[in-house]
């Protein structure tokens, strides 16, 4: 699962902007927030490391489950719980990051890097959740707050000392919009999500 995020009020200079967050400051401590120097003032990114975190993240989470096209089936909790969990847990393998904006979180991503499954090596990152609120996804923070976290998971990905970063978008939130900003980001179309009902 992806969120999708919006190309939408972001400009070229959301696009060249340097001041995107490498991992060294990004939070993981509370008392030690982060704030981006690039004029987005409360705007705070954080990596999950603490159970406790996990509340942090579950109204966002809702809220992108409300949205996907899977919100006829009810939210569970435990599943929910055991995918951040494995992140915290796990903090060599898996990545929980999540974003505040004047306190309120407005993004979540749940990455993890693993070798290809038929060969030897081919160690990659799978973003199994990226997503930005529809509070201010079509905002200009929205736009910085999707590139920030790309860039994020770029420089995690190299520290993984993966070749590629993978993202599977099966939400149904905005495909045009997710395409239009994962292209202007690098990313290239190597195949698609077909669904039938049966």
């Amino acid at each position: 699962m992806i969120d999708e995020l919006s190309a939408e009020g972001m400009d070229n200079q959301a696009m060249s902007d340097e001041a995107a967050l490498p991992n060294s400051d990004i939070s993981t401590d509370n008392q030690n927030q982060t704030e981006p120097s690039n004029g987005s003032h409360g705007l705070k990114i954080f990596r999950a490391t603490r159970q406790e975190e996990i509340l942090k993240i579950k109204d966002i989470s809702l809220e992108f489950h409300g949205e996907s096209r899977y919100a006829h089936l009810a939210f569970s909790e435990e599943k929910f719980i055991r995918a951040f969990t494995k992140a915290i847990r796990n903090p060599h393998d898996t990545l929980a990051i999540y974003v505040q904006y004047r306190g309120e979180t407005v993004a979540v991503l749940n990455a993890g890097a693993g070798d290809y499954y038929l060969g030897v090596g081919g160690r990659m990152v799978t973003i199994y959740v990226m997503y930005v609120s529809a509070k201010v996804r079509h905002t200009l923070l929205g736009g910085k707050v999707g590139v920030k976290l790309l860039r994020i998971v770029s420089d995690w990905a190299k520290s993984q000392h993966a070749k590629e970063i993978h993202i599977h978008s099966t939400s149904g939130i905005e495909p045009e919009r997710t395409d239009k900003l994962l292209t202007r980001m690098g990313f290239k179309v190597i195949g698609g999500n077909y669904v039938v009902g049966v």
